[in-house]
């Protein structure tokens, strides 16, 4: 079968395999004095006669008796070996020794558990009866009797084999004999795997795979499964080790109805400071005739002279791609389409940085009746940074309690449109030099009251500006008109240089407090204090007059001055804070149970928002509030409401985690303020239940669409869980109203069977 070949009986050689998710085992019992014995060092003694005696020893009832040497319930000792047994009878002519009861044998990568032992002490060959042998990194191997002629060299009969360290193991292999030789490879002869104690059809008649405890080449569990959509799948991985430092899994999987889908991944590790991989997918769909591909690259490296090196890379031809062909509970609905890229140190003044990054957007071009979501939309979106270098020098005292900093960025930009049936794929790129000083601090603390500066010069250029603005100043400060027939990403016109002074002036103060002592409420038992500060404040940002052809790409366009203000801004902020501090007992710290923000700004000047509106008089009221009154649960809300419309957007979060691992995510999200943007509001909860001392697991989420009435994705996985064992049943819903491409369909099930050591032995998908 050649050297590099590795079957499926015995495939968990490979350090590097990735081993399914299986369940947490139940401890074993704990190990007897005489287990343990070996893990805690001690002195042996020399007995009666050593001389004659190759090893040293400790025990009970050592005697002579003419040419043996008997010792009762104890252990002996020489160059490496261990060995404790019921007794030990040693012929000191000969060099045999014979043991009986409760032995353990170990050594280097050697642990030998056996009822009956006889072996040449000096030579180490020998055999053994009703013997258990641990092998790594987590197999147990059963057998009869074995004959070795070193210890690392062994021939057994009749042997059990399986990861499940129980009695009665959830699944093993049979095998008529194996050879093995742990310097090299091992031969096995009929092997049969078994679940329990039922057989299954696997089979192999005879087989050879590496014994070494090295990483080794060689081939991966086979995967079978069937699709009524895909038909059947048949998929075969093989293991490559290139070196120390790098090692590659190739994973092709053949679809009978859609051709062969080719997979890999690659990890190197070259030193502790550097890690890194590769996945990545792709096939050419038949019923679809596209190809369709997901690749990741994920880099680490932070070297000792302070420079790091990060990148987080992910593409996909579409964002079905992951719920047709992924893998696992948890991708659908969880998949990232971002990128990013970083390079940078910090030094004792401040911090230089490379960074590069892309943001995808798939849009849903369908019945969607809002002025931006038309058939003239692109289906997909690349916002890209192509790369942008910064240097920010550290604060640094100037004037008494204020401070000094600021920074500079190069950057390139881009949106890249993928065209829809009624518009053409198109890209536009500009250049954005930004240099900016800030200047902040405590002004002074007067008794209760405290006073805050921040003042900030910036100046901008864009090589590029917006072809057309989007919105049409004329049409009054509560809003603009969306023009469809212009687009918030056609960045190709005039070159543009905006010059902007900002401030913030802020008052606050007093705090109010009040305690409240042994206070019982909800399950908490203790001291409670509550406080309140006010604030506000004042913020001037001058005006640019073009800002309405700027392009909007992050914040530093949007809300480019001080305290996120936008261009021209003339505004008065208040609100307050609160906080709920609590601790269990007297004389312990305060814990920050609850945090509560309300504020709202008034602009005496009309504002361009993010998104193209004008703006004035009073803003929305913003409300955060963050609870957490111990590990268990946590709650979040934000809420902005418009004063003068009634529109509101909301965002609500809890997290609970309950016994024995389960846990429960809630969210509710809905957007009313923006009138241009796509209204969204929706729901989305998760959560896993753990039954029956875990031997039954039931995972779930979804995501509810109020607008279009029903479920956009959704996934429930019951679980049976027995030792080493998974039988796994799962629902996944996903919602097709979309022209992207795809050959799944909108509802399936799954069953999949999972063996711990050997991966999922078969799958079904209906």
């Amino acid at each position: 079968m050649g050297r590099h070949l590795l079957l499926a009986a015995l495939p968990a050689w490979l350090v590097a395999q990735e081993l399914p998710r299986t369940p947490s085992l139940d401890p074993l019992e704990a190990p007897t004095p005489a287990e343990l014995l070996p893990l805690r060092p001690f002195q042996m003694e020399s007995g009666p006669g050593h001389s004659r005696v190759p090893f040293t020893w400790r025990g009970e009832r050592v005697r002579e008796e003419g040419d043996l040497w008997i010792l009762e319930q104890g252990a002996i000792q020489a160059e490496g070996l261990l060995l404790l047994a019921d007794r030990i009878v040693y012929r000191m002519s000969e060099g045999e020794l014979s043991a009986e009861g409760h032995i353990r044998l170990e050594g280097p990568d050697l642990r030998l558990r056996c009822e009956r032992l006889r072996m040449a002490w000096r030579q180490r060959s020998g055999e053994a009866w009703a013997l258990q042998m641990d092998l790594p990194p987590s197999w147990t191997l059963r057998s009869g009797h074995v004959a070795f002629a070193t210890l690392r060299t062994w021939s057994f009969d009749a042997v059990e084999l399986s990861p499940c360290p129980e009695e009665r193991p959830g699944w093993k292999s049979k095998l008529s004999s194996l050879k093995v030789d742990l310097d090299g490879f091992a031969t096995l002869r009929n092997a049969h795997i078994y679940l329990g104690s039922i057989p299954t059809p696997y089979f192999i008649p005879w087989a050879v795979y590496p014994a070494q405890m090295e990483r080794t080449s060689g081939l991966l569990p086979p995967k079978l499964g069937y699709s009524n959509t895909f038909g059947a799948t048949v998929g075969l991985s093989h293991y490559q080790v290139f070196g120390d430092a790098l090692d590659a899994t190739f994973s092709p999987e053949y679809f009978s109805k859609e051709g062969m889908l080719w997979g890999g991944e690659a990890r190197w590790n070259p030193d502790l400071t550097h890690q890194g991989s590769f996945s990545g997918e792709t096939i050419h769909q038949r019923s679809l005739d596209t190809r369709r591909y997901r690749f990741n690259l994920k880099e680490v490296w932070q070297r000792e002279d302070g420079w790091q090196l990060t990148a987080d890379v992910n593409q996909a031809s579409d964002n079905l791609v992951d719920a047709d062909f992924g893998k696992g509970l948890g991708n659908l609905g969880a998949t990232s389409f971002d990128s990013a890229l970083y390079l940078g140190r910090s030094f004792t003044f401040g911090s230089l940085s490379l960074s590069a990054a892309e943001q995808r957007s798939f849009f849903f071009t369908k019945d969607q009746g809002d002025p931006f979501y038309s058939p003239e939309f692109p289906a997909s979106l690349r916002r890209q940074t192509l790369p942008q270098g910064e240097f920010r020098f550290f604060p640094v005292a100037v004037l008494g309690p204020l401070y000094l900093d600021g920074g500079v960025r190069l950057g390139r930009f881009a949106y890249r449109i993928e065209g829809s049936a009624e518009a053409p794929e198109r890209s536009y790129s500009w250049d954005r030099q930004d240099a900016n000083t800030r200047l902040h601090g405590r002004l002074g603390q007067w008794g209760p009251f405290r006073a805050d500066l921040e003042m900030m010069g910036r100046a901008t250029h864009y090589s590029s500006s917006l072809e057309a603005p989007v919105f049409d100043p004329a049409a009054g400060v509560d809003g603009a008109v969306v023009n469809p027939a212009t687009s918030p990403f056609q960045v190709d016109g005039a070159a543009a240089t905006r010059y902007l002074f900002s401030s913030h002036l802020r008052f606050s103060g007093p705090q109010v407090g009040r305690s409240f002592k042994d206070v019982s409420l909800l399950g908490y038992t203790g001291e409670l204090k509550h406080v309140v500060e006010p604030y506000f404040g004042f913020t001037e940002t001058s005006r640019y007059g073009e800002a309405g052809t700027l392009p909007r790409f992050d914040i530093l366009d949007s809300f480019p001055g001080v305290n996120e203000s936008a261009s021209g801004e003339r505004s008065f902020e208040v609100g307050f804070k609160q906080h709920i501090l609590g601790r269990g007992m007297s004389g312990s710290s305060f814990a920050d149970l609850a945090r509560l923000r309300i504020a709202t700004r008034y602009h005496a000047t009309p504002i361009i928002l993010s998104d193209g509106r004008y703006k004035k008089g009073w803003s929305s009221v913003d409300t955060d509030l963050d609870v957490e009154p111990d590990e268990t649960w946590r709650l979040s809300l934000r809420r902005s409401s418009e004063v003068g419309n009634g529109g509101s957007d909301n965002a609500l979060s809890v997290d609970m985690k309950a016994q024995e691992g389960g846990r429960f995510n809630l969210a509710y999200f809905s957007t009313g303020i923006n009138r241009f943007l796509v209204r969204q509001q929706g729901l989305q909860v998760g959560g896993l239940q753990r039954l029956w001392d875990d031997r039954v697991r039931l995972e779930f989420s979804a995501n509810y669409d109020f607008k279009f009435k029903g479920f956009a994705s959704s996934q429930v996985a019951l679980a049976y869980v027995r030792p080493c064992v998974a039988y796994i049943l799962k629902y996944t819903h996903v919602a097709l109203n979309t022209a992207l491409v795809s050959g799944g369909r909108e509802d399936r099930v799954d069953f999949t069977l999972t063996l711990r050591g050997l991966g999922d032995l078969f799958s079904y998908r209906y």
